[in-house]
């Protein structure tokens, strides 16, 4: 089997309730996630027993605590191929801990790339299965969609129909933030059952630029700037810069602005006054 080579995307959260505290310590959660074009590269290669990963940046790490590692030991383990291995190259260009689902997306690809390596017949379910039982976020980017509605953990998934596509101007400030740390900021009571969605994914397809302004929101926003107070300077620089429609996605800490078309959002880039550490991207919806 030759190299396999995929692109891995990052998402980010249009909308992101958080409903309550559940039992066994997670938060059900109300959100559409929104695939777009930043990626990274992950290349499979086989090789006898070992798994091995290597990343360009420092801050991943490239052993068990790796989510694209526990995907490759998950994957040996079910279906029983001890003598099968890999050596993974991971290419970063999402940020870390960003809230922009770059670990989810990089394991979903590795189940993916690793089927394909190794010749597996695994089915559509299982993989669900088994990126569910690894992140909660790993189902989206398993999904062939660009928009979908989440529930649950985040893993109660329905798509939503191809539609209207939007343009980005993200900006991180270069610190991560992880997500029990934002959850943590949250004054919640304990919710007995998984919550009911109210978004209705049939509407996410002809959701307006317009409709965007009253649409976006995110509950882990007033906890996190609590927290970092660089993503209200993130944001009012946004702002600044032409962009109306701005909110941290995720657990943050990347604050996205959102534009009506490609040169409405380089036009904003261009006008930005990044300080140190900051890094900006321009990005679109990926269907």
């Amino acid at each position: 089997m030759p190299e396999v080579i995929l692109k891995s995307p990052a998402k980010i959260n249009l909308y992101l309730k958080v409903l309550g505290k559940r039992p066994d310590g997670y938060h059900d959660i109300e959100t559409v996630f929104e695939r777009i074009d930043l990626c990274d590269e992950l290349s499979f290669k086989a090789i006898t027993d070992e798994i091995v990963i290597k990343c360009d940046n420092p801050q991943v790490p490239c052993d068990r605590r790796n989510l694209v590692y526990k995907a490759a030991q998950m994957l040996k383990e079910r279906y029983a191929i001890p003598s099968l291995g890999v050596e993974i190259n991971l290419k970063k260009n999402i940020p870390v801990a960003a809230g922009l689902g770059g670990a989810s997306s990089n394991c979903a690809y590795a189940l993916r790339g690793l089927s394909q390596l190794w010749g597996l017949k695994v089915s559509r379910e299982e993989l669900f299965e088994i990126g569910s039982a690894i992140g909660a976020d790993v189902a989206f980017f398993l999904m062939d969609a660009g928009r979908a509605v989440g529930k649950g953990r985040g893993e109660v998934l329905e798509a939503a129909p191809q539609g209207n596509g939007f343009w980005y101007l993200l900006v991180n400030p270069g610190f991560p933030v992880f997500a029990k740390d934002a959850y943590q900021g949250l004054n919640l009571g304990l919710t007995p059952t998984p919550a009911h969605s109210t978004i209705d994914p049939a509407c996410l397809k002809d959701i307006k630029f317009d409709a965007l302004k009253g649409f976006v929101f995110n509950s882990l926003e007033d906890p996190v700037v609590r927290l970092h107070s660089a993503i209200s300077e993130i944001k009012s620089e946004i702002i600044r810069s032409g962009l109306k429609v701005v909110m941290m996605s995720g657990s943050g800490p990347t604050v996205f602005g959102a534009a009506s078309s490609r040169e409405e959002a380089l036009d904003a880039k261009n006008k930005l006054v990044l300080r140190e550490g900051w890094q900006a991207f321009i990005a679109t919806t990926l269907w």
